[in-house]
């Protein structure tokens, strides 16, 4: 295809006369080679200017529609929302437009914007009006993007239960509502229906597929299957793909430096990064926002760009980025603790706390509760968020909170020890080496902190307080509901230790049964 006819935005005169089927594919041609060119807006005219004039029959429109959704998706936000709205200028049908409003308003919930609700509304207005599946459909993805935004995690997924990913209307925005889908069962922490989702998908178009790839590599991170998260996300991006959104790069960038740095590999983890803070317009730079998050913990990288502070901000707009890795949340409050930033710790624990009581999932409270206690210096709370964590799959979270609490200057010094060595075996056991030096320098310091040893001439203590750090551990599970079976899973030992040292836990707190457990760990803990 010519210069000239890119620049001139239209389809060459001969098209014209050209059946549909024929039209249409060299009209999505020429859209391509346009957004391959850096000319997405135009890209989006030319689709939108045919839906305006053809008259080709539904099935035509609701092909042009969705390539288009398709284009937008692969765009940053300024771009897709100056496309759309140019685009909704033109003469459309009332259905074309009330779709192109859905659009718009599912950009704007996604960034976070400011205008969403009214331009929710407005879309829900026009689809009243007039609008079809195709309208219907996005305006769910808004809605379902904007209950996102907000932490909501419950109210997303009913939104994204009603639609039908597998009908061949929704054949196009199949790839926006499976993402959506699988976004959701991250936030909510269950990694295994992530996993099987981004798995088990139908051959579709690519860019689902890169899309869901990046979903997928996030899925690793979370649980602590580093090595096969980094592999598959570079080998995704040296795959030279044209189908790679920004969006979809930003996310394999994060992953592949959150792994790098966590395996100790700073300077390759700061090579990576560095495209993530040149980026400092808003709304475009909200992509990177889970890369900014890994930044964050490497001070040479975050201070020198105010990456807490701009993280922060657009977090309060969107909660989104925290959803599929949520362990980046304590991380932000520990960063802002470390930086003496008393105010950027109590906005981010404010957040997590929001979404912890918008989805009372176990995953959410445990992180809320360590984002108190990091904001705080407080070890209740950091016991509480180890022993949330514990129920869950969230791996590295886990060894985080094992660390926070080793690191906690008012805990006694055989529990810190004791979490700083089972958060360094956590680090070994998930390929993270370098964060396992970091837990094993904390063992190192704790062994050289002189211990009370109570003199010969004591009585024998008795109560909660005599516990060791080991029998503390054993108690609470048993006294939260679990069966000697599950805490050894839990813990890491054989069932053989656990029943040992719940016989030590009832002689020292003078008891006979699992109900005066219960009764004497309550007490406590008033």
């Amino acid at each position: 295809m010519s210069e000239s006819s890119l620049n001139a935005g239209a389809l060459p005169a001969d098209d014209i006369a050209a059946d549909s089927e024929q039209r249409r594919h060299r009209l999505f041609a020429t859209a391509d080679q346009l957004r391959l060119a850096g000319r997405g807006m135009e890209a989006m005219h030319i689709l939108a200017a045919e839906i305006a004039t053809s008259r080709s029959g539904e099935r035509h429109r609701a092909q042009l529609l969705g390539r288009l959704a398709q284009i937008v998706a692969l765009e940053q936000p300024t771009i897709a929302l100056a496309g759309l709205r140019e685009a909704a200028h033109l003469r459309l049908d009332a259905r074309s437009r009330s779709t192109l409003l859905a659009l718009v308003a599912t950009i704007a919930a996604r960034t976070g914007h400011p205008d969403t609700d009214a331009l929710l509304r407005d879309a829900g207005s026009a689809h009243a009006a007039a609008g079809d599946q195709s309208s219907a459909r996005h305006l769910a993805l808004g809605r379902a993007a904007r209950s996102l935004a907000h932490g909501d995690l419950p109210g997303a997924q009913a939104l994204l239960a009603a639609l039908d990913p597998d009908s061949w209307a929704a054949r196009a925005d199949a790839p926006s509502i499976r993402a959506e889908r699988i976004l959701v069962q991250l936030g909510l922490g269950r990694h295994q229906d992530a996993r099987t989702s981004a798995r088990q998908v139908p051959d579709e178009i690519g860019v689902s597929l890169t899309g869901l790839t990046a979903l997928d590599c996030l899925r690793m991170v979370a649980v602590g299957e580093l090595p096969e998260a980094a592999a598959l996300a570079v080998t995704t991006l040296s795959s030279g793909s044209a189908e790679i959104s920004r969006e979809v790069r930003a996310l394999l960038v994060a992953v592949i430096g959150e792994v790098r740095y966590r395996r100790g590999e700073h300077d390759d983890a700061r090579a990576v990064l560095r495209a993530c803070l040149n980026e400092d317009r808003w709304p475009d730079r909200t992509m990177w926002t889970p890369a900014c998050c890994v930044a964050v913990r490497d001070p040479a990288l975050s201070v020198p760009a105010g990456l807490l502070t701009r993280v922060v901000t657009d977090l309060h707009r969107s909660v989104r980025p925290l959803l599929p890795v949520p362990h980046f949340g304590p991380r932000l409050v520990r960063a802002a603790v470390a930086a003496g930033d008393t105010r950027a710790a109590g906005r981010v624990t404010e957040l997590v706390e929001l979404v912890a009581t918008r989805t009372p999932v176990p995953l959410w409270q445990a992180l809320a509760d360590q984002s108190r206690g990091l904001r705080d210096g407080d070890p209740d709370a950091l016991r509480s968020a180890v022993g949330r964590l514990r129920t869950t799959a969230a791996r590295p979270a886990l060894a985080d909170a094992l660390l926070d609490l080793a690191n906690n200057p008012r805990l006694r010094t055989g529990e810190a020890q004791d979490a700083a060595h089972e958060a360094a075996a956590l680090y070994a056991r998930i390929g993270a080496p370098g964060d396992q030096a970091t837990a094993d320098r904390r063992c190192a310091d704790l062994a050289t902190t002189p211990r009370h040893r109570p003199s010969i001439d004591e009585p024998p203590g008795r109560g909660i307080e005599t516990l060791t750090p080991a029998e503390e551990r054993v108690a609470e599970m048993l006294a939260a509901g679990a069966t000697k079976k599950e805490a050894a899973t839990s813990l890491f030992v054989s069932f053989h230790t656990v029943d040992t040292q719940l016989r030590s836990i009832y002689h020292k707190l003078g008891i006979h049964n699992r109900m005066q457990l219960v009764r004497a760990w309550e007490r406590t803990r008033r």
